[in-house]
């Protein structure tokens, strides 16, 4: 089986897909990498989360440590900015980077993320930026429509039948402003 390292916005955008698509077809590692998230609370609530999936499904998971700032300080000159804006892209392209250095590496075959998962992101531009980072010299990337057979959807079932935490906002401080985005409902 071919290594894959996925990375991981949330636990319920991640497990169904990593349960249902990627575990049966791939040796699965789980990389918990979001400077992105607006506090250190909102980090382990949603790792907290993640290292329950990681341990009940057995997938290795790794971590890097909550370091906001370096994020912050360029995102903040894009703080008006759309949801789905340049901002959240510079944001896809850094946890992407991150995500295919760390899989070339370590050796990992290819690597993709759980953000392609949900329609609240701008799935062509995380696609895009997933095939130039392999076309660049990282490992193949996950070229897969994660969205497919409602993935979301079954996703956030999936969540509530796990008890699992179900943020309503992307996880920035900008994103729960409401003249820069619309917060979507739990579906």
């Amino acid at each position: 089986m071919k290594k894959l390292l996925f990375h991981i916005c949330c636990a319920p955008c991640a497990t169904y897909v990593s349960r249902e698509r990627l575990a049966p077809r791939y040796e699965l590692t789980w990389y918990f990498y979001n400077p992105n998230l607006l506090s250190a609370e909102e980090y382990e609530r949603r790792l907290d989360a993640v290292r329950q999936m990681a341990d009940q499904f057995s997938w290795p998971l790794i971590i890097e440590p909550y370091d906001h700032a370096p994020w912050q300080a360029f995102a903040d000159c894009r703080a008006a900015d759309p949801e789905r804006g340049l901002r959240c892209r510079l944001c896809y392209a850094d946890r992407l980077a991150r995500t295919a250095r760390l899989a070339r590496e370590k050796g990992f075959d290819l690597f993709g993320t759980s953000l392609a998962v949900s329609p609240y992101k701008d799935t062509a531009a995380i696609l895009s930026l997933g095939q130039s980072l392999a076309a660049a010299g990282g490992p193949a990337w996950l070229a897969e429509d994660l969205q497919s057979d409602n993935a979301f959807r079954n996703s956030q079932a999936l969540a509530r039948e796990l008890g699992l935490y179900r943020q309503k906002f992307c996880g920035c401080e900008y994103s729960l402003n409401p003249q820069t985005c619309v917060i979507p409902s739990a579906v």
